[in-house]
């Protein structure tokens, strides 16, 4: 049985101007009502999606969030941690020391705040982020030592050519992952929304079998080949809809309910 429906945010639940249709809400709100866990999964901190949670009152105790792509799983109103990985600065060295060489931006974020790297350059990250988070315009230099962090970002028109590109010392230490096409994350090695949403699962005495996920990018493939449901939005990249057991309309025509009103019908 579904008990659980993990949705990604940016060109998935979201429409193209970051909002949820109300069709949407409606649905995700009757089904929340009836027991389903709705659950959302993301690369962004949980104060970055406060207000989606808020507008879809997922605010009970059994209520989480998987925030850093996997890397983080936390209870809605309380911040409580359930699981988390995380890296530190001495981790990231080797990245920046590339990024540095090779002319490309790094942003790098903890729990409350985005630490954009002023050396290499201004990224357009902190303009997508629109105020979600605040930022910092620091040198490595004085990037905290003793912090841990959720993942770094590459935010650039060529991120292609950074990912193929990229040294074995980084990808020893990083799972890395493209979230958007012009948008490259850095994880914590092991960690996907799967890993997260495995722990959340386990944390209720469940498992892949009682999963249901949408999706429509690369960072999303672990959980959509995990879930015994996994939905490919039509706007999706061809490789998630290679692997997913179905499909529905796109995240500007409300394919998230369409889907979720036949199936629960």
């Amino acid at each position: 049985m579904i008990t659980t429906i993990a949705l990604d945010l940016d060109n998935t639940l979201l429409t193209s101007d970051k909002t949820i249709s109300p069709r949407t809400e409606t649905v995700l709100k009757q089904l929340h009502q009836a027991g389903k866990r709705i659950v959302l999964c993301t690369g962004r901190p949980i104060k970055a999606i406060q207000p989606f949670l808020k507008q879809l009152a997922l605010t009970k105790p059994t209520d989480y969030s998987i925030t850093f792509n996997g890397g983080l799983v936390q209870q809605n109103t309380t911040g409580d941690v359930l699981a988390r990985k995380s890296v530190t600065k001495a981790n990231i060295q080797p990245l920046y020391d590339y990024a540095k060489a090779n002319g490309f931006p790094l942003d790098i974020i903890d729990l409350t705040q985005v630490y954009s790297i002023k050396e290499l350059g201004k990224s357009p990250y902190e303009a997508f982020m629109n105020g979600l988070m605040p930022f910092s315009d620091v040198s490595f230099a004085d990037l905290p030592a003793d912090d841990q962090f959720g993942k770094v970002v590459s935010a650039y028109d060529d991120v292609d050519k950074i990912q193929a590109n990229l040294p074995q010392i980084v990808t020893d230490n990083f799972h890395v992952v493209p979230s958007r096409r012009n948008l490259l994350e850095y994880l914590p090695a092991g960690t996907d929304k799967s890993a997260g949403l495995k722990a959340l699962l386990a944390n209720f005495n469940e498992d892949f079998s009682n999963l249901m996920a949408f999706g429509d990018e690369e960072n999303d493939l672990g959980m959509l080949k995990a879930a015994k449901v996994g939905v490919a939005m039509a706007n999706a990249i061809p490789v998630v809809k290679a692997a997913t057991t179905d499909e529905t309309l796109s995240n500007d025509d409300d394919g998230v309910a369409v889907f979720l009103e036949n199936y629960f019908d």
